[in-house]
């Protein structure tokens, strides 16, 4: 007869399950020694991190660069507490993540027990579901439910909480579930409505500056072939959310980069003086449009396309809400383009963008004698790495260069915490990408602040042979507070400068890591190579001056028009 915890790992072995990310405990122990045999036959692999919130970033991570949702386990008490930021932050990204928390015998639930904490109530705006089982009979069903729910609609983190007496409880008659069934849960199905695809359609033909917004629903749905086809097929200029640069190569002559509080000044004008916009699968944030009103003063029409037909009604009337798969009504706008058979000229628009993107590249790509810049930082990262490798960010001043100045050339290997902001999710959502996709590549673009912030994390990338490699962009600085209160604060710095610890080339090699210090762009490029040749977890740290600022900027609460290309302290 199973125990309770051999039908949660079966249950999650349905499921297509191979990796797992996770830290024992008291609580969820019995579920470790579910899976003994199945980690020494090698049909699960446990991934024993050191902190549970790295946990839940790599499999975020995992899920990201796979498609596939990814899986994290924590005891009771602190160990599931310690999930929360990680749980929060797929949850505003819509990354599919399952966390399987273990939680105090049943008889002593609300009496204060030790390493007791309320799960269900801490994760009920924490994540998309949570469930706490109340006997052994609902695993197989709650483990389905939990990667459906995970998987359709908008995506989410799922947290199912199982009390240890029930892992320990015996079964005699396994009843598995064929399909799901969630009570009062009803996913958005994709609606495909033809008077709507046509006017959205129409309005497309007939704009005089289109233009396309792809947000994360793009990349979720695969929807690049789609987007890039519309966009050729009426020479449709397309810009992106910070998350929607996965979906879009960023070779592609009409593509303007991301828009928004930190993003590319073109492609932030391009939208603002467009008369149509189509949003693929984005929610319309404060990142992207800094002010609704500004985003209408000039009257465009919006046709939005998403799986939540409440994004559709948060900031302004939407001509056309199109509400399901975005693969799925881009391909049917795109059949009634093709049936109207007639476009505008759109040269003129073409034209006008392409002097955007010319006026505003004078203010991106300059050299100081003696110092290492940013963007020429990415641009050597880039050229020596392959096409298809995949890059995760931290947060801070690094995540805002390579919004503007990372090259994102294939769909889906581009990973940050954009809705969240969270610090420290750059190495464990690399390394669960690499589980994914051991296959390619995977560089964690961080700053010094940010991989600190679980670099422990290093140690499990060493001992379960992951070769990551993190680039550290070291101002000695938490550089994006320190920017604003440079800029808007009267320079009234507090609170942002580190001092000379670590070395993070000892901290890497004490880890068993390859550390370098690279201080030119040919020493940069050395270390890339040679941490892709070793195959090993590799830390490459680049110097950048405190006062190097990330620009494109606005000021605080200020509107896209207010955008700030070049740096105030020096204006004459």
């Amino acid at each position: 007869m199973p125990t309770g915890s051999r039908l949660v790992i079966d249950s999650l072995k349905r499921e297509g399950v191979k990796v797992i990310f996770g830290i024992p405990g008291l609580t969820n122990m019995p579920l470790y020694d579910a899976f003994l045999e199945d980690l020494q036959n090698e049909e699960l692999r446990h991934v024993l991190m050191r902190h549970e919130q790295a946990a839940v970033h790599a499999a975020d991570g995992f899920a990201r660069a796979s498609g596939k949702p990814g899986v994290c386990t924590a005891t009771s008490g602190p160990g599931a507490t310690n999930l929360v930021t990680g749980m929060v932050t797929a949850y505003w990204d819509s990354s599919p993540v399952v966390a399987i928390t273990g939680q105090v015998v049943r008889s002593v639930i609300g009496k204060m027990a030790f390493q007791e904490a309320d799960t269900p109530g801490i994760f009920a705006n924490a994540a998309k579901y949570v469930v706490q089982l109340k006997n052994i009979y609902e695993i197989p069903i709650w483990i389905k439910n939990a990667f459906y729910i995970a998987t359709t609609g908008r995506p989410g983190p799922v947290v199912v909480d199982i009390p240890r007496d029930i892992q320990l409880e015996k079964l005699d008659d396994v009843k598995w579930p064929e399909e799901p069934m969630v009570r009062g849960y009803k996913p958005f199905r994709t609606i495909i409505d033809p008077v709507k695809i046509k006017k959205a359609a129409e309005i497309l033909v007939e704009a005089e500056r289109p233009i396309i917004l792809a947000g994360t629903g793009a990349v979720w749905s695969n929807a690049t072939p789609e987007i890039l086809e519309l966009s050729e097929l009426l020479a449709v200029p397309m810009v992106s959310t910070l998350p929607g640069k996965s979906a879009i190569p960023h070779d592609h002559p009409l593509f303007l980069g991301a828009m928004g509080y930190y993003g590319r000044a073109e492609a932030s004008m391009a939208a603002l003086e467009s008369d149509a916009m189509l949003v693929v699968g984005a929610r319309l944030s404060d990142r992207t449009f800094t002010s609704y009103d500004e985003m209408i003063e000039t009257r465009k029409k919006f046709i939005m396309i998403n799986i939540d037909p409440s994004d559709s009604e948060r900031a302004f009337k939407v001509d056309v809400p199109l509400y399901g798969d975005a693969k799925t009504l881009m391909r049917e706008i795109i059949s009634a383009v093709k049936e109207i058979g007639k476009k505008k000229d759109n040269s003129a628009w073409v034209k006008r963008v392409k002097e955007l993107r010319e006026y505003y590249a004078q203010f991106y790509y300059h050299e100081e004698n003696g110092k290492l810049k940013p963007w020429k930082i990415l641009k050597t990262i880039r050229n020596s790495i392959p096409r298809d490798s995949i890059v995760t960010t931290g947060v801070g001043q690094h995540q805002m260069w390579s919004e503007v100045f990372w090259e994102v050339l294939e769909p889906r290997t581009f990973l940050s915490s954009t809705g969240m902001g969270t610090m420290g999710f750059g190495l464990p959502a690399a390394m669960g990408a690499k589980m994914a996709r051991p296959d390619k590549v995977v560089v964690d673009l961080d700053g010094d602040g940010s991989f600190l912030m679980t670099a422990n994390n290093l140690a499990t990338a060493v001992d379960e042979h992951i070769p990551v490699i993190s680039v550290i962009f070291d101002n000695r600085s938490l550089g994006l507070v320190r920017q604003v209160q440079d800029l808007f604060q009267s320079r009234r710095v507090v609170g942002v400068d580190y001092g000379p610890s670590p070395d993070f080339v000892k901290f890497a090699e004490a880890f068993g890591a390859l550390g370098f210090n690279a201080t030119s762009y040919d020493e940069i490029e050395r270390s890339i190579k040679l941490a892709m040749k070793e195959n090993v977890p590799t830390v490459v740290r680049v110097p950048i001056d405190k006062e190097e600022l990330a620009l494109p900027t606005l000021p605080p609460g200020g509107k896209l028009k207010q955008v700030i290309v070049r740096d105030p302290r020096k204006a004459t």
